[in-house]
């Protein structure tokens, strides 16, 4: 169910773009810092492209704090595995009974 789910919004978002492309076939020039110009581009090529430049830096700047986290699952793993062998030589130990 959650699959057909995703086909059809896909499907649906999809036809949208399909139809905003061709409703909109009028070029635009890109104007750039430094004297650079670029174009014409039909509206909904730039558009993509701005999308998906926006999806790339949001991943980038979503995966520091993913990558601290797994850095700090690293290190309390290790400390976890440094505790595990203490606790088994604590183990092997014999037992002292006190008078």
């Amino acid at each position: 169910m959650k699959r057909t789910l995703s086909a059809l919004l896909f499907l649906v978002v999809f036809l949208i773009g399909v139809s905003f492309a061709l409703k909109n076939p009028q070029g635009v020039e890109i104007h750039y810092y430094f004297g650079i110009h670029l174009g014409p581009f039909p509206v909904s090529l730039v558009m993509i492209v701005m999308l998906l430049i926006g999806v790339l830096l949001g991943g980038l700047v979503a995966s520091f704090p993913l990558l601290s986290r797994h850095r700090e699952v690293r290190r309390i793993r290790r400390r976890m595995e440094d505790m595990e062998q203490e606790l088994g030589r604590l183990r092997k130990l014999p037992l002292k009974d006190e008078p």
